[in-house]
């Protein structure tokens, strides 16, 4: 039974150190390990702050089993107030280090300084059942009553450009897949609000749920699947006026926004392909072309 701390490295090719600090409390009694992760992205602070809480005030002796928790995963991102950071193949070594021995993981995102975002949980599919019934059952007891479910396909087909396409198109292989562990994300908190009230009671409710904690769980209704999702990007640069918030409720053919350029034209009208919810959305003035607007979930 004890707390203990200490830093991951890794130098890339250019003589670059980067590092991640791992906090572990290993229970009065035996049991299983979960690694949780914050801060991913280093502008999504209430994951953050709740993994910094979670280390800081858990009693090992209310614990079973073991829990990992990287409290800063890309600590560049993090310290140099970085967005949309990507993921160095070290932090990936150092994520992977971090969960293997793991039997779940649960690593808190949310929306980063210019971003506007409904609670949600993403749920892994790795094409195992029992993982998958088992990353549905934390999702559920998460508490933020909406899940989106997501499946890696696969490696993209070449694209000339060399670049990869967005992460909503086509997502990479996650932690999940190459350890054949449940795994959930949750997104929760936005624009650089440090609020943890979500975040750190759902992690907790999960913990509970898992056996790691003592005391029941909160037991929560099924949570909602999304069912089709819409990104929309902008068509070019310009000037993003939207027009609706998150959590709203929107028709078909409903004004979103507009793209306008400094003079005030309207460069990009965007409106809603269907009935959905705002999910998540953009509301930083600039956009380039290509640009992440916002996402709608069909619920």
């Amino acid at each position: 039974m004890m707390k203990k701390s200490c830093f991951l490295s890794r130098t890339d090719e250019s003589g670059l150190t980067r590092r991640m600090p791992i906090g572990l409390i290993e229970g009065a009694t035996p049991g299983e390990r979960i690694t949780v992760f914050g801060g991913q992205h280093g502008t999504e602070y209430a994951g953050i702050e709740a993994t910094m809480r979670l280390y800081r005030e858990i009693d090992p002796a209310d614990v079973t089993g073991t829990i990992v928790v990287s409290m800063a995963t890309h600590e560049e991102s993090l310290m140099n107030w970085i967005q949309f950071a990507p993921t160095y193949p070290e932090i990936s070594d150092m994520m992977l280090e971090a969960a293997t021995g793991s039997q779940y993981i649960i690593n808190c995102h949310g929306g980063e300084f210019t971003e506007l975002m409904h609670p949600y949980v993403i749920c892994r599919l790795i094409g195992n059942e029992d993982a998958e019934a088992l990353a549905m059952r934390m999702a559920r007891a998460f508490g933020v009553g909406i899940v989106s479910l997501s499946t890696y396909r696969g490696e993209p087909p070449p694209d000339p450009s060399g670049k990869r396409p967005a992460w909503w198109l086509w997502p990479k292989k996650g932690l999940c897949d190459k350890l054949g562990v449940p795994e959930i994300t949750p997104e929760v908190g936005q624009v650089g609000d440090r609020d943890d009230t979500i975040m750190y009671g759902g992690i907790i409710n999960v913990l509970k749920e898992l056996g790691f904690l003592e005391g029941p769980p909160v037991q929560y209704p099924e949570p909602v699947v999304i069912g089709d999702r819409w990104w929309l990007t902008a068509h070019q640069d310009g000037i993003y006026f939207p027009a609706v918030t998150v959590g709203q409720d929107v028709e078909k053919g409903a004004n979103l926004g507009v793209v306008r350029d400094y003079f005030g034209n309207v460069l990009q009208q965007v409106t809603a392909p269907e009935d959905a919810k705002v999910m998540n959305m953009n509301i930083g003035m600039p956009v380039r072309k290509d640009g992440f607007l916002i996402w709608l979930g069909q619920l």
